[in-house]
């Protein structure tokens, strides 16, 4: 998960804040059961969890439960880590331009949980885990799997699969294809048109590329992968995976 509208988020940290605030006001008036205050209460911890998301996007290094209430001694106001920590991400929001003008600009960000489910699904428990190789290893046999499960071609595996699923060829009895149902085949002399030619072999190339470039070489050897490398091996195989749920299956007249 990534901050896309940081103003979004200096405002609600800057409510939470007045929350935090007004119920040190009515804390200090000594008004506990006050209906005033049972509703500051009550829309502070409903805003808390949005808050404490911005805090481990923003400031992951940080006390994960800084933006809790904590009990120190009978009668004292608990919130006051709470407003430390927030007054904390207003200071690095309202930086946020004085340091891409110092640091530079970041550019656009990958979050892997915005990968083709049939990808983070097969991949996110081992990625969390910190076992990157595995976790590209699964999301390669995701793909496999699903690919021969859309043609009906468990007889396939690997780069055979793709091969077949996106063959010029048309289909056969039991040899279905898939194709690319936006793109025309035909062009206007009746033959095939080069579009349709350039995404099903394209589509056939980089099946075969991501098993042979990236499933395969990461089936052997026990040295891990870079977290880096490993997602961007995950978006190649996401891309993969988008192109065949999207693509329709053609069938055989005869079959």
């Amino acid at each position: 998960m990534t901050i896309t509208d940081p103003k979004a988020a200096l405002e609600e940290v800057r409510r939470f804040i007045d929350l935090l605030i007004k119920d040190k006001e009515l804390h200090q008036e000594k008004s506990d059961g006050d209906d005033e205050r049972t509703r500051i209460e009550s829309e502070t911890l409903r805003l808390q969890p949005l808050i404490e998301a911005i805090g481990r996007e923003i400031d992951p290094d940080e006390d994960p439960g800084r933006f809790k209430y904590h009990t120190i001694m009978a009668g004292m106001w608990g919130w006051g880590t709470a407003l430390n920590a927030a007054e904390r991400l207003i200071g690095i929001l309202e930086q946020q331009e004085k340091r891409a003008a110092i640091f530079g600009q970041q550019g656009p960000v990958l979050t892997a949980e915005n990968l083709h489910r049939w990808i983070w699904h097969a991949a996110v428990d081992l990625w969390d885990s910190g076992h990157f190789k595995e976790a590209v290893r699964s999301a390669a046999a995701a793909v496999e799997e699903q690919t021969s499960l859309k043609i009906n071609r468990n007889d396939l595996t690997g780069t055979s699969i793709f091969n077949e699923a996106f063959s010029l060829e048309p289909p056969e009895s039991g040899r279905p294809r898939l194709r690319f149902a936006h793109i025309g085949e035909t062009a206007g002399s009746g033959k095939k048109s080069q579009e349709w030619k350039s995404a099903h072999e394209g589509a056939m190339a980089f099946g075969r590329g991501c098993f042979q470039g990236i499933r395969n070489l990461q089936a052997h050897g026990t040295r891990d992968l870079p977290e880096q490398q490993a997602l961007e091996y995950l978006a190649a195989l996401s891309v993969l995976a988008r192109w065949v749920d999207d693509a329709r299956i053609e069938m055989s007249s005869k079959s």
